[in-house]
């Protein structure tokens, strides 16, 4: 068994990434109310586990009201875990709307995980020789692509 390993893929720029998040937090005489988006931006694109991680705090006991959510929430330990299963097609798109205790600025850096089963180029292994050889030996190929980091600050 051989594996090979590519890294690439390293922008600050929205139209690069496959997924683009926008946050709105609004101050409010209760703490803030926070809209958070997903968009997928190219739709022939599958993502999986899609974790969107939001710092939130429940100071003092005041408490997180959620009022809508694509998908689900946990919340424990200071950090808010919005989980889409999958964002397609026919799920480009979603929001997760809160109230919390914090200010605005509060409520960064937002983290972005998921996983994909191709890669954002188009790159395929055409064939595999014996080492020292022409000759074609048989051979299986498995693409995952996962983000390492990925966050708004």
């Amino acid at each position: 068994s051989s594996g090979i390993n590519a890294e690439y893929g390293q922008s600050n720029d929205s139209k690069d990434l496959p997924l683009v998040i926008n946050c709105w937090p609004s101050e409010s005489g209760r703490g803030c109310d926070v809209n958070i988006e997903y968009e997928l931006q190219d739709t022939s694109l599958e993502l999986y586990n899609v974790i969107i991680s939001i710092p939130v705090s429940t100071q003092g006991g005041v408490g997180l009201t959620v009022a809508q959510c694509d998908g689900s929430y946990d919340h424990s330990h200071g950090v808010l875990q919005w989980t889409v299963p999958l964002v397609d097609r026919s799920n480009s798109s979603g929001t997760l709307e809160f109230t919390a205790p914090g200010s605005a600025d509060s409520f960064y850096p937002v983290g972005v995980s998921f996983n994909m089963n191709s890669p954002f180029c188009d790159i395929r292994v055409s064939g595999v020789n014996a080492a020292g050889s022409d000759q074609s030996v048989p051979y299986t190929t498995e693409c995952t692509a996962f983000t390492e980091q990925y966050s708004i600050e």
